[in-house]
């Protein structure tokens, strides 16, 4: 039976700058509190502390037909003992039904911490921050100064870079001018076209996670909270390369082929027909096969993923060339030397990483359950992964 690899990923709800009267109860839209819960009763918020805590969640119908939701009972008490107070903001993360986790970011819009690790321990949470966009925004986007001191100022990349890595929602790379007298500032061409091309407006809110070397991936929410999905997001694509910006209208060759045993039609993108390879020989994957610049696919972290193995379908390894057990090469960056061989073996249905390799993979990189990963191919053995 072939795996399905297409999963829902975890909804999340943002509130920028909570008002006072948020902080004694939170109105959600309706499409979290769907997805949430069935109806009106109570579900656990795990808070900053990692404590889940019981909270009612209230439905009431509205005169103009619609329905209205709020966190009721159990919320004050979330907002004392975390010490969330009026000009915060609040993102909650639906894990399953009736559980939810919460994050929340100070007024200068940088993710607060109240569980430090141990002395020693790199903590798994990258540095974020939030942005609720206003007029001003358009033309450039200030970093907060209080997120600069604590997480760029020292780093080598910082005061010498003159662009920043924006990483949007559907995996697409946007390098954005910094402003060469403040290098906190967003700005340019590149910045307006990224906003642009994802329908971005005042009352709109992001949510930026800083990965590394000036590099952001970036989460966009609608003014009512609700995350913005965006329809040519898919768990396989082939999208614009990480370098070279590629032709909406290429065109590739497309093949068509029956699965027998269930009559289930699969279309693959082929850039080049793949050489011939006599079975049983490992050492033919170094021969040369077509590879499409910008070959790649997107898909979901799943805790399988993570402790057993990451599935990728047949029809895209076979596009490239894999057809049998090798050691693929993973980089997080393509400026850095660093990479981690995973081993690659093929079943009948799917290709899969797995091994000590990628659990270190996963482990190095703070990869978690729910991450959307972007594997974006840069040769047949060495996978480019940006992870959002």
């Amino acid at each position: 039976m072939a795996l399905s690899v297409r999963r829902q990923p975890r909804y999340k709800f943002a509130a920028p700058v909570l008002s006072p009267s948020c902080l004694q109860k939170l109105c959600v839209p309706w499409e979290f509190a769907a997805r949430l819960a069935a109806g009106a009763g109570d579900v656990h918020v795990v808070d900053l502390l990692g404590k889940p805590r019981r909270v009612e969640l209230c439905v009431r119908p509205r005169p103009d037909g619609g329905v209205a939701c709020w966190l009721g009972a159990g919320w004050p008490e979330i907002v004392r003992k975390n010490g969330i107070g009026e000009g915060w903001s609040v993102v909650l993360r639906r894990e399953r039904r009736g559980m939810a986790t919460l994050t929340a970011f100070d007024p200068a819009c940088c993710l607060v911490r109240l569980c430090a690790p141990p002395a020693g321990v790199t903590s798994k949470t990258r540095p974020r921050l939030i942005k609720l966009l206003r007029p001003d925004d358009w033309e450039k986007m200030t970093i907060p100064d209080e997120f600069v001191q604590q997480h760029l100022i020292g780093l080598e990349s910082c005061p010498s870079s003159q662009k920043a890595l924006i990483i949007g929602p559907t995996g697409k790379l946007w390098p954005v001018e910094l402003d060469q007298r403040q290098s906190d500032v967003l700005y340019g061409e590149v910045w307006a076209e990224f906003l642009t091309a994802h329908d971005l407006s005042q009352g709109n809110i992001l949510l930026f996670r800083y990965e590394v070397n000036m590099s952001f991936s970036v989460q966009v929410f609608l003014p009512n909270g609700c995350m913005k999905e965006y329809p040519y997001l898919a768990d396989e694509a082939d999208g614009p390369s990480t370098a070279l910006p590629q032709s909406a209208k290429q065109l590739v060759a497309a093949t068509v082929s029956k699965k027998r045993k269930y009559n289930r039609q699969v279309v693959s993108a082929i850039p080049a027909p793949v050489p011939a390879i006599k079975a049983k020989k490992v050492e033919s994957q170094s021969k040369p096969a077509g590879v499409l610049r910008g070959h790649s696919f997107t898909k979901q972290i799943t805790s399988s993923s993570l402790t057993k193995l990451f599935a990728v379908k047949r029809t895209f390894c076979s596009s490239i060339g894999l057809v049998g057990a090798c050691t693929i090469e993973l980089k997080t960056s393509m400026e850095s030397t660093r990479s981690w061989p995973v081993a690659f073996n093929i079943a009948n249905t799917y290709g899969y990483l797995t091994g000590k390799g990628w659990k270190r993979f996963c482990r190095d990189n703070e990869v978690e359950e729910g991450d959307r990963c972007t594997f974006k191919v840069v040769e047949k053995m060495v996978w480019h992964v940006v992870i959002n």
